[in-house]
C-alpha cells in the first residue's frame, strides 16, 4: 500500500495546484537556506553543539554535494541534550531579530513535533498551514536523535506508542486547524480524500485534548535516559524502528562539501543513507521526487 506522501507526490505531479517554484525563486530560496544553516551552524559551533545534516539534505551531501536539485527544504539533525540546548538558545533570542521559531512546548503550540526555525520577512506556506497561528516563513528542520531501549521487543513496543502519538497528533492538527486549500486539494482522488476524511475524523475523536498537548506529550514520550548505543530519529520518515541505528553511525560526524559550503553529517553516512533509501544513489522516477505542500511563496535576499 502506497503511504499518504507517495500518494500526494504523485497528485502534485498531476495538478497544477500547488506554487511551482520558477528558477529564479528556486535559486533564490537555496541561497536563503544557506545563509540559514550558516547562521545556525555558527551558533551551533560557538556553544558546543553537535549538528548534522540529515534525510534528504544528507543524500543531497552525497549524490549532488549541495541539494538535491528538486528538493526546496534543509533538514538537521542533533543528539536529544543538544537538541535542547538549541532549543534554549533560539528561544532566547540567540539567532537574532531574523529568525524566529516553534517548537513543542506546553506553553504554546506547534505545527510539527519538532524544532521549526524561520526566516522572518519569507514566505513558504504550505496548505495545511492556511489557518494556522503558526510561522509561515522559509525554515529549516532541525529533528531531535534519541536514545532507545536495546532490547528489540522493547523497542517495538515503544516505536508502537510513539508512533500512535504522532498519528494522532498529526489528525488533531488536521481537526483543529482545518485548511480548505488542502481539503480541495486531497479532494482531486478518491484515495486522498477518503484517508483525509479519515485523520479528520480521528483528529475530531482526540481533539477533545489541544494539538498542543498531543505534539508535547510526543515529543516527551520520545525521551530515553538511558545511553544504550542503539538511538532513532522518532520523528524520521520511516517511523521509530525504522529510524533506529547504533550511535555509532552518527558520531563523530564527518565534514563534506555542500554547495559552497563544508557542512558535518553521519560518520557512517552510508549505513544511514541505506537504512532511509536503500539504493540512495540511484535517481528516484519523478513520480516518487518529495513536494512540499506549498501554496504561498516568497523570498528576497538580503542586500
Amino acid at each position: 500500500m502506497k503511504s499518504d506522501t507517495q500518494l500526494l507526490n504523485e497528485l502534485a505531479a498531476k495538478t497544477d495546484y500547488l506554487h511551482v517554484l520558477t528558477e529564479h525563486e528556486s535559486l533564490n530560496l537555496k541561497k536563503m537556506l544557506l545563509i540559514m544553516v550558516r547562521d545556525v551552524m555558527r551558533l551551533c559551533e560557538t556553544n558546543g553543539i553537535t549538528c548534522m545534516l540529515g534525510g534528504g539534505s544528507c543524500l543531497g551531501a552525497i549524490r549532488h554535494k549541495g541539494f538535491i536539485p528538486w528538493d526546496d527544504d534543509l533538514d538537521l539533525m542533533m543528539f536529544r541534550d543538544d537538541y535542547e540546548k538549541l532549543i534554549v538558545l533560539c528561544r532566547d533570542g540567540a539567532l537574532g531579530k531574523d529568525y524566529e521559531v516553534n517548537y513543542p512546548s506546553d506553553k504554546f503550540d506547534s505545527k510539527n513535533p519538532y524544532l521549526k526555525i524561520y526566516r522572518k520577512g519569507t514566505l513558504d506556506n504550505e496548505l495545511y498551514n492556511e489557518n494556522t497561528p503558526f510561522p509561515d516563513g522559509v525554515f529549516i528542520d532541525v529533528f531531535p536523535i534519541d536514545n532507545t531501549p536495546r532490547k528489540a521487543f522493547i523497542r517495538k513496543l515503544r516505536g508502537l506508542l510513539s508512533d500512535s502519538l504522532l498519528i494522532i497528533s498529526t489528525c488533531v492538527l488536521y481537526s483543529q486547524y482545518p485548511s480548505s486549500k488542502y481539503k480541495e486539494f486531497v479532494s482531486q482522488t478518491k484515495e486522498t480524500k477518503r484517508r483525509y476524511q479519515l485523520r479528520v475524523l480521528i483528529g475530531s475523536i482526540f481533539g477533545v485534548i489541544p494539538h498542543r498537548r498531543w505534539v508535547y506529550w510526543f515529543d516527551r514520550f520520545s525521551i530515553y535516559d538511558k545511553d544504550t548505543g542503539y538511538v532513532t530519529i522518532p520523528t524520521g520518515r520511516k517511523g521509530y524502528v525504522g529510524e533506529v541505528q547504533k550511535t555509532t553511525v552518527f558520531l563523530p560526524v564527518k565534514y563534506v562539501p555542500f554547495e559552497d559550503m563544508e557542512l558535518p553529517i553521519p560518520s557512517d553516512y552510508h549505513t544511514y543513507l541505506v537504512g532511509l533509501y536503500n539504493n540512495y544513489m540511484e535517481m528516484p522516477p519523478l513520480e516518487k521526487r518529495e513536494r512540499h505542500m506549498v501554496y504561498q511563496f516568497k523570498c528576497e535576499l538580503p542586500e
